[in-house]
C-alpha cells in the first residue's frame, strides 16, 4: 500500500469521528535550523524514531548551521504558549515533547526540538549542490501520476480534505548515467514520502535535462535502501524488505536486489 491509499483510508476514517488527532509533522518553520545548548565537542543525535531510545542515524555538530527543517511534531501549541503558566508550559512539554526531522548531510533523522533555532543557509554552504546539467534536488517528479516539485531536495504539500502533509526528501546521493543512450545523462535517486508518521514510503526516480517527467517506480514502506548504482545502462537497487508473512514493525531483513530500465516515460523491470 502507497501513501496516498494510505491518506484516502484516513481521510474515510476521520470523517465517521467526531474529533481529529495529529498524524503528521507539522509544515510550519523556516528551511533551515541552527543547532544550539549542545555542549561544545559534543554532538546532536539523529534517531530513525522520535524517542531518545530510539537508534540513531547519524550525528550532528554542536554548532552546525545548514539543518534541514522536515517538519515538526509535539510541543506547545500558539494557544498554550501564549496562555498558560511555565509551570504549566513544562508539564506539557515533558507530556507531550517537541521533535523534528531534519537531514543534515545526506542524513536524515528526529532529534530533540529544545537543540534548535531559526537558521539559515547560503547556496555556498549547501550540502546538496547541482551537479551534471540537472539539479535533482530543484526538479519536479512524477510520484503516483501526481507532480512533485523539490526544492532544496524537500517538499511538502497538504492534502485536500484531510489534515496530513505529504513530505517528500531525496535519500542519499543521486547517480549520473546515460540510460537511454542519447548522449546525454540522467540523474536517478531515490525518493521517500512520509507523513511524520511510522510509514515510509519509497520510490525510484529517474529525471533528465529537457526530458518529459517519468513515472517513479514504488519500491516499498519501510524498507532500508543498501545501495543505488549503474550497471550496463541499467540501474541496480538493493534494499532490505521484510517476507510477505512479516509484520511491518519489524526491522527489515530481506536483501532484495532488482534491476530496472528507462522505458520512454516509465522505469520498468528489467528481466537482464
Amino acid at each position: 500500500m502507497n501513501l496516498r491509499a494510505v491518506l484516502s483510508f484516513l481521510a474515510l476514517s476521520l470523517s465517521l469521528v467526531p474529533f481529529s488527532f495529529p498524524v503528521h509533522a507539522e509544515a510550519g518553520g523556516p528551511d533551515y535550523w541552527q543547532v544550539r545548548d549542545v555542549e561544545k565537542n559534543d554532538v546532536l543525535n539523529m534517531r530513525n524514531k522520535p524517542d531518545f531510545k530510539a537508534e540513531k542515524t547519524g550525528e550532528i555538530p554542536f554548532d552546525a548551521s545548514c539543518v534541514r527543517n522536515m517538519g515538526c511534531k509535539g510541543g506547545l501549541t500558539l494557544n498554550e504558549f501564549t496562555t498558560l503558566s511555565e509551570i504549566e508550559k513544562q508539564q506539557i512539554l515533558k507530556q507531550r515533547p517537541r521533535w523534528c526531522r531534519v537531514r543534515y548531510k545526506e542524513v536524515s533523522g528526529w532529534v530533540a526540538g529544545r537543540y534548535l533555532k531559526e537558521g539559515n543557509c547560503s547556496e555556498s554552504s549547501r550540502h546538496d549542490v547541482k551537479a551534471q546539467g540537472v539539479d535533482p534536488y530543484n526538479h519536479s517528479y512524477s510520484v503516483e501520476k501526481e507532480k512533485v516539485t523539490l526544492r532544496n531536495g524537500h517538499s511538502r504539500v497538504r492534502i485536500s480534505g484531510t489534515t496530513a502533509v505529504i513530505i517528500t526528501e531525496v535519500i542519499d546521493k543521486p547517480v549520473y548515467a546515460d540510460l537511454d543512450g542519447d548522449n546525454a545523462s540522467e540523474t536517478v535517486l531515490i525518493l521517500m514520502q512520509h507523513t511524520g508518521g511510522t510509514g515510509s514510503f519509497y520510490y525510484l526516480a529517474v529525471a533528465g535535462e529537457g526530458r518529459n517527467t517519468v513515472e517513479s517506480y514504488f519500491l516499498g514502506d519501510r524498507i532500508q535502501i543498501v545501495s543505488l548504482k549503474i550497471v550496463e545502462n541499467l540501474i541496480e537497487v538493493e534494499y532490505l524488505g521484510r517476507a510477505l508473512d512479516q509484520s511491518m514493525a519489524s526491522r527489515p531483513a530481506l536483501k532484495i536486489s532488482k534491476k530496472f530500465k528507462l522505458d520512454a516515460k516509465k522505469i520498468v523491470l528489467s528481466s537482464r
